[in-house]
């Protein structure tokens, strides 16, 4: 029998390398413990992408409602900015038909200026105005003139102002006519001591429009070139045998450029005030405290008197 050979450190390592690597297989997962693994990873992310998934539609809903309810808006601001531009353009019309009317009512009226103010005596002013008409109107001068009425305008009397204007309206528009055409030939007409001008009695709306048009006209005047006023407003120039006209202020550079004129800076009439200028309240006026020495003496009521 041979004999046995004692185990060195050979063996012994290889023993535990083997005991190691054993251990470390039992510990190993087997497929049924992959297989359970693999199950619940599916079942988190199954329930993870439903949760996903049902927040992804209900957003998506939001997101439809949202662009059906700006589609909705959007559709509603159209209408509105087309409503307003139409209604901006019926005030326009309204404007110019408010405006027109006015002047229609003022059309038989004249506009005195430069006509002392008589503090002394009370003034008669349709013996004022008659007396200005008939000197305008020499020497076929009416001897009546007919008057509805006829007054100075109603504002604050100022001395660097000068004297406030007369206003009258004559009861026919020929002769308020024939009165204005005889007055142009002249700038002013002597009345008295002074010197008086005519003018028509106009809309605030109209005399604003035909301030801010001072640098067109001041233009055409340079150029000599004829113009005149239109009713409804509209300034109108003789070009080429032609004429050219202007209503609004938009159609101010093309109004210009037809006429071969540069182009000057003029405000928007439409668009500034026309409201009157308010005028100044009186303030009112304080009472000083009299002593009761400066009153009368009242008589006492006896209610046994045959008086009372």
């Amino acid at each position: 029998m041979a004999p046995t050979t004692p185990p060195g450190p050979e063996s012994s390592v290889l023993e535990r390398i083997e005991d190691r690597l054993g251990s470390l297989t039992a510990s190993m997962a087997t497929k049924d413990d992959l297989k359970s693994l693999t199950t619940a990873i599916q079942d988190t992310l199954r329930a993870e992408m439903a949760g996903i998934r049902s927040e992804v539609a209900s957003h998506a809903g939001r997101i439809t409602s949202m662009e059906e309810a700006a589609e909705a808006l959007t559709a509603r601001q159209t209408s509105a900015d087309t409503a307003i531009a139409r209604q901006g353009t019926l005030l326009l019309s309204m404007r110019r038909h408010l405006e027109d009317l006015d002047n229609r009512g003022r059309r038989c009226n004249i506009r005195i200026r430069g006509v002392p103010e008589d503090d002394s005596t009370a003034e008669n002013v349709v013996e004022i105005l008659t007396e200005i008409f008939q000197t305008i109107l020499q020497p076929t001068s009416p001897e009546h003139i007919e008057f509805e009425r006829a007054h100075r305008i109603t504002r604050p009397r100022s001395l660097e102002d000068g004297p406030r204007d007369l206003i009258c309206c004559l009861h026919s528009f020929p002769v308020k006519d024939t009165i204005m055409r005889k007055a142009r030939e002249r700038p002013t007409w002597p009345y008295r001591s002074a010197q008086v001008a005519l003018y028509n009695d106009l809309s605030p709306i109209t005399l604003e429009a035909r301030r801010a048009l001072r640098p067109v006209t001041a233009a055409l005047r340079d150029r000599n070139i004829s113009y005149k006023w239109g009713f409804p407003f509209a300034l109108l120039a003789r070009h080429h045998n032609s004429w050219i006209s202007m209503r609004w202020p938009e159609d101010v550079p093309r109004f210009m450029e037809e006429l071969g004129l540069p182009t000057p800076v003029v405000p928007n009439w439409i668009l500034g005030s026309t409201a009157p200028v308010p005028r100044p309240q009186r303030l009112p006026r304080r009472r000083e405290a009299r002593s009761p020495s400066a009153h009368p003496a009242r008589r006492r009521r006896n209610p046994a008197s045959p008086e009372e």
